[in-house]
């Protein structure tokens, strides 16, 4: 019996059982094919809306397992994916009829409370990371759903409640250890391969596989001040210049998100509102959870809420706020811009398409940045626009697997509305499968490109790792 893989070239190519078992053998995890029971479960990535195949799936519990997946796939030239978290919307994570290499068997968290930091493998999420560190009343700044993969989110970045007052994810990584293309192993730091460590902060993964991270750890919970208010679709313009008057002098401990949405069908709103075009602000308060509420008071206090549940509680209950309306297996097409502001102007065309929205569960939020992320100097890292004000996420979602050419419409003709208040693109984390290559090369600008671009030529001159918003060599 012979296997038909996928070549680099795009071409097929046959492995005999002896290629594979002998592989296999090698491995100290698992590997998988189309006959095995856990195939189709592995091969399922958060965004339903990608179906692809691959030949192969090696369950790698170690990096000297990505090491060897590595090594097999360049010795007989195979398409190759990477999963970690299995969260990236524009589905990279999987190939059709090649190798994929599934990094989420290693989950593995390490704490050392003495020194504040923490070693997380490749394959952790956000919600794992936060029950291990949250033991010792300490957090790693992440982002906004907990089924987000710590991998992904670190190398595009990584923002979320807790950026504006201890800056992005990648901010706070102190080493890495990487697998290469070449399927060496080595550490990668400040002083060891510190250009290959720039290039990990924002860069994506185009340069290596991260087989584990090490973190500097905040003081954090567990229970902290924050929520999410909602208000009615037609008070949107009143309550967004209430938000700028109350940003404007709030502490960079305060990160807030804006959302134009449907209301969801949740407990704490009352059953008239269910289904109604709402506008949201949801809010966190890095540090104690008094001074939170106190400093949080005057969201609470203005106009005439929908709902309103900021209120003290555990981080882990805040981090997985929005989880339920981001669930496994829904379609996902997403678009993003980087803004200054939420001006008025754009915020009544964010009105204008949560009315015309084609799905009822899709979402147009506005992630406040600024505070400590301006603190590190644009050259510092690949991640870039450390000016932006905000990261828009125009996240397209519907079950209907099959109708996808309105809901894609919708999220273009939104993003077309963004572009005049945009600074020139988006998140790398937030982007489509669809992105041009014009598109990648904006999100860092022409001098880091040309930089990235070096870089990739230096660590992966035949663009092994190439399933990825991707810098050609």
């Amino acid at each position: 019996m012979k296997n038909s893989i996928m070549l680099l070239s795009g071409e097929a190519m046959f492995l005999s059982d002896l290629d594979i078992s002998s592989f296999k053998k090698n491995l100290s995890g698992q590997l998988l094919t189309k006959e095995d029971k856990d195939y189709n479960e592995v091969r399922s990535i958060w965004n339903g809306m990608i179906d692809k195949h691959p030949a192969l799936i090696a369950r790698c519990k170690n990096s000297k397992d990505v090491a060897l997946a590595v090594k097999f796939a360049r010795d007989y030239n195979l398409l190759t994916s990477i999963r970690g978290g299995g969260h990236n919307v524009a589905g990279n994570a999987v190939c059709e009829a090649g190798l994929m290499i599934d990094l989420s068997l290693m989950n593995n968290i390490s704490i050392d409370h003495k020194k504040k930091t923490a070693k997380v493998g490749p394959g952790c999420t956000l919600g794992n990371t936060d029950e291990e560190t949250q033991k010792y009343g300490m957090v790693v700044p992440a982002g906004i759903v907990t089924s987000t993969g710590v991998a992904g989110l670190t190398l595009g970045g990584g923002f979320g409640w807790l950026s504006r007052k201890w800056g992005l994810t990648c901010d706070n990584l102190i080493s890495t250890e990487v697998v290469t293309a070449e399927g060496e192993i080595i550490k990668v730091n400040n002083n060891k391969n510190p250009d290959l460590f720039w290039g990990l902060k924002g860069g994506g993964g185009n340069f290596g596989i991260v087989t584990s991270f090490e973190f500097n750890l905040r003081e954090l919970g567990p229970e902290i001040a924050g929520g999410l208010i909602l208000y009615k679709i037609e008070d949107t313009e009143k309550v967004l210049s209430f938000y700028h008057d109350y940003i404007s002098s709030a502490p960079h401990e305060i990160t807030t998100v804006l959302v134009y949405r449907y209301c969801p069908p949740a407990p704490f709103i009352k059953e008239e509102f269910h289904g109604t075009p709402v506008f949201g602000i949801g809010a966190l308060y890095a540090g104690k959870a008094d001074k939170g509420l106190e400093i949080l008071k005057p969201l609470k206090q203005f106009g005439s809420p929908v709902a309103d549940v900021i209120a003290a509680k555990p981080f882990v209950v805040h981090q997985a706020m929005l989880d339920s309306g981001q669930p496994k297996g829904a379609s996902y097409y997403w678009k993003s811009e980087y803004t200054k502001e939420i001006p008025s102007d754009l915020s009544e065309k964010f009105v204008e398409q949560t009315l015309n929205m084609s799905s009822k569960a899709s979402i147009i939020a506005a992630f406040q940045l600024g505070g400590a992320i301006t603190d590190i100097c644009e050259e510092d890292t690949a991640y870039s626009y450390r000016d932006a004000g905000y990261a828009l996420n125009i996240n397209t979602q519907w079950q209907n697997h099959s109708a996808l050419e309105e809901h894609i419409e919708w999220a273009r003709k939104t993003q077309k509305y963004s572009e005049p208040f945009s600074m020139g693109s988006g998140y790398i984390n937030f982007a489509s499968a669809d992105e041009s290559q014009e598109r990648v090369a904006a999100t860092y600008g022409e001098k880091k490109f040309k930089r990235l671009v070096d870089l990739k030529r230096k660590y992966d001159p035949d663009n092994f790792f190439r399933l990825n918003q991707n810098i050609k060599p």
